[in-house]
């Protein structure tokens, strides 16, 4: 019985089979880059020219080509599957496997570079086996460990065992995540309680007054143990699990209610809900000014007037990054400017790696400019009771030096990648906002204009109209949102559905909400105390008496915030850090309010060490893949993150330091 025969059922020895006659290792083919389908198609139909298989590579290539055309191949994850039929066509069904190094740009379902290719031809009379071909190499690639093998494996021979008979992935393999996810929080558990035990609250003073010694005894050494492990546990799922890092937080959170270490009143309180509501409200604010094309108007328009030159161009996105950031967030700059430095990039005829990372660096450093530029400066001005004028007295002056430096270093870094004699015109790129209706460009601006100032004097309208402190910041972006909706009407239901990212916003309140926890059963006192400890008998105390105490606390406080943000998502950094913070203030450490600081700059420069450290990098990230069809490797990323995340952290500690005194 042949696969071809028609009415009868194929057995698998049978697909095994034809699978094994279409495979052969001469056309396993490695190609370091390519920039269009067309270029794979002509590479593989030359090949199976040259052995042969085909009469017509050019008829083989166009027909891959037309196939493509009425829609793509590019299934997702990295891979896809072109076939063609064609007459006088291989005698029996063939599959070249193709593995593009830096990727190619293939329209996939997905929107990611194609790695991994296989291309199948068969002539138009093997049309049954043909499609057991196509199903079977299609079955293989569902897998994502077989996909991983076929990309690593270097021997054309083996790569060919391996897509005739896919290796089954060990249990212990396929687990290994959850059973360091489960060893991590045993550890954590077993570990958090021996330290929790070891560390015991001096009896009288200040401890004593605020009630901390019940830290010390039995019930609650037994919560801080639990409360320890199931935090660590979401900090290390998070990284091992980052696509379900909703889900691992979100079982934390049920851990810690079920547990019975937090009900659900102090739940809710928690999760700073007036932290949610204002970056919700700024959400669908910004989304609507950015429709408006008010963002790329105002920087197109600065940008046709420097000129081509292409440092000078990557200075001035890096400049209008960290304000963008400042005032619109990190997503939205980044989106708005690396979305011109592609096109700027193509006119210049430079690598478009440089404007990435330069304008991620720029645009997590812009981010600590306002209270406005990062869920953590709002996180932060609401736990900490901090307002916009405290953040320009504070953050503006030290992130604007902190971008100097860093720009100055991108420049001298990238000197050899930018040099150019050529002077670009780039007054085409005006077309790109012909579209943009003055009138719309005005409305935007203005209500834009109009939050931010009463952003900026909201301290100073809740005391003329004697209302808590913060609460003008819920307003503002809330009464703007309302004005919004009543001049779109229907499109603002849209609008809302499409501006407001869920996901983040319940990240962050079951972040939130489980980081206090560590609060709640003085796990961050007796953290706090240790800090305490340390700064107590570091250098800086012995020369400098009270002010050194907290100098150190400072530098322990920027620099540990600073360097695990890089490696985890920065805002579980800073959320475990807040509760440190606020103990360290109830047991009268002086000038404590500068630590707020020292946290906001470590979280958002941090993000800058590696791809993973803040949100921006993400979608920039994604952004310059789908573009280029390249990748970033973490080496080259980390390589120029590292010196970049140093400089604007000593930039911060030495501005810090200078200033201890001046803190309350």
């Amino acid at each position: 019985m042949t696969a071809s025969e028609p009415g009868k059922t194929v057995k698998a020895k049978d697909h095994r089979a034809l699978l094994a006659q279409a495979t052969r290792p001469d056309l396993v083919i490695d190609l370091p880059d390519a920039r269009t389908p067309a270029e794979v198609f002509e590479t593989v139909a030359g090949r199976m020219a040259e052995l042969g298989l085909v009469d017509d590579a050019a008829r083989l290539a166009a027909a891959l080509s037309r196939r493509e055309e009425s829609g793509s191949t590019g299934v997702g994850n990295e891979v896809a599957v072109p076939h063609a039929l064609i007459p006088a066509g291989p005698a029996r069904p063939v599959v070249a496997l193709v593995r593009v190094k830096d990727g190619v740009e293939w329209h996939a379902v997905d929107g990611r570079p194609v790695k991994l290719i296989a291309v199948i031809a068969a002539d138009e009379g093997q049309r049954a086996d043909y499609m057991l071909v196509l199903a079977d190499v299609a079955r293989v690639f569902l897998g994502e460990y077989q996909r991983n093998l076929l990309l690593k494996e270097r021997s054309p021979e083996r790569v060919v065992r391996i897509l005739r008979l896919p290796p089954a992935q060990s249990r212990l393999a396929r687990y290994r995540p959850l059973l360091v996810l489960a060893g991590a929080i045993v550890l954590a558990y077993f570990g958090g309680s021996l330290l929790m035990r070891s560390v015991q609250l001096p009896a009288g003073g200040i401890y004593e007054q605020l009630g901390f010694l019940k830290y010390n005894l039995s019930p609650w050494l037994g919560r801080q143990a639990l409360v320890v492990a199931i935090f660590l546990g979401m900090v290390v799922g998070t990284l091992l699990f980052w696509k379900y890092r909703l889900a691992i937080v979100a079982t934390g959170l049920a851990a810690l209610l079920l547990a019975g270490v937090m009900d659900l009143e102090h739940m809710v309180e928690y999760m700073s809900l007036p932290t949610i509501i204002f970056v919700m409200a700024m959400m669908v604010l910004i989304k609507w000014v950015e429709d408006k094309g008010v963002f790329r108007y105002i920087v197109l328009k600065v940008v046709e007037r420097v000129g081509g030159v292409p440092w000078v161009l990557l200075l001035v996105l890096m400049a209008f990054s960290v304000v963008l950031s400042g005032f619109v967030g990190e997503v939205s700059g980044i989106l708005v400017t690396f979305g011109l430095a592609v096109e700027i990039a193509r006119r210049t005829k430079t690598p478009v790696l440089p404007y990435l990372l330069a304008l991620v660096f720029a645009t997590n450093i812009g981010s600590a400019l306002t209270l406005v530029g990062n869920p953590i400066g709002v996180y932060l001005a609401f736990v900490g009771q901090l307002n916009f004028e405290m953040f320009l007295r504070w953050a503006t002056p030290i992130s604007f030096f902190s971008s100097i430096a860093v720009g100055a270093l991108i420049i001298l870094m990238f000197r050899g990648r930018l040099r150019t004699d050529e002077r670009v015109n780039l007054t085409d790129l005006e077309q790109t906002v012909e579209g943009i209706k003055p009138a719309d460009l005005r409305l935007g601006l203005l209500m834009f204009l109009a939050v931010v100032l009463l952003i900026v004097m909201h301290a100073r309208a809740e005391a003329l109209l004697r209302v808590p402190e913060g609460t003008m910041l819920v307003v503002a972006p809330l009464a703007a949102v309302a004005f919004i909706i009543f001049v779109e009407q229907e499109k603002g239901k849209l609008l809302i559905a499409r501006s407001i990212d869920w996901w983040t916003l319940l990240f962050f309140m079951f972040l939130f909400a489980s980081a206090a926890c560590l609060e709640h059963t003085g796990v961050t006192t007796k953290l706090g105390y240790l800090v305490m400890q340390a700064a107590e008998h570091s250098p800086l105390a012995r020369s400098m008496g009270a002010t050194g105490v907290t100098g150190s606390a400072l530098v322990l406080m920027l620099w540990g915030s600073g360097l695990t943000s890089g490696f985890v998502d920065n805002m579980p950094i800073v959320a475990a850090l807040v509760p440190v913070v606020k103990g360290l203030l109830a047991v009268g450490l002086p000038h404590a309010s500068i630590l707020w600081w020292a946290l906001l700059f470590g979280g958002c420069f941090g993000g800058n060490l590696t791809m993973v450290g803040s949100s921006a990098n993400l979608v920039a990230v994604g952004m310059y893949e789908r573009v280029t069809g390249q990748s970033v490797g973490f080496g080259e990323w980390f390589k120029t993150g590292l010196v970049v995340t140093i400089a604007s952290l000593l930039v911060a500690t030495l501005a810090l330091m200078l200033q201890v005194a001046m803190a309350r």
